[in-house]
């Protein structure tokens, strides 16, 4: 994996650093199986890894729970972090303009296909939402 080969996690002790690893996921089973990758090859003290539970497609991830991987993962204290459905036609637009969330949030006055000022409140919220339920959680 590139973040062994590299030497990433070395560079982060000598420095004095923690490293923060995200790992955003649908309800596929292609996700599920790089999740797996993660959780069998790294155990760092310093790494902190996220798994972004994205409900964009659906809001059951049986083939994760099922898994074990999961289970795995919170075992060295991996956090799971959950993404409410956001609202779809803003997601279209999102997907359409090839927009980041950072982009959705903010005015596009050059896309003819820009969201508008409640898709683009209804994105911050989402974000907001997902924030303080999951971050408060652990202090970040």
């Amino acid at each position: 994996m590139w973040i062994e080969e590299s030497g990433v996690l070395e560079l982060a002790e000598e420095l004095g650093i923690s490293i923060c690893y995200w790992n955003v996921m649908d309800s596929g089973k292609r996700l599920c199986g790089f999740a797996e990758q993660i959780a069998r090859s790294i155990r760092h003290p310093d790494l902190i890894m996220f798994w972004w539970q994205n409900q964009l497609r659906d809001e059951h991830f049986n083939i994760l729970e099922f898994s074990g991987v999961k289970d795995r993962g919170l075992g060295f204290d991996a956090r799971v972090i959950t993404i409410k459905r956001l609202h779809a036609p803003a997601m279209t637009k999102i997907d359409s303009n090839s927009y980041s969330f950072w982009a959705a949030k903010n005015k596009d006055p050059d896309s003819l296909n820009a969201l508008g000022l409640l898709e683009r409140q209804r994105v911050k919220s989402g974000l907001n939402h997902a924030i303080q339920r999951n971050w408060s959680r652990w202090g970040v």
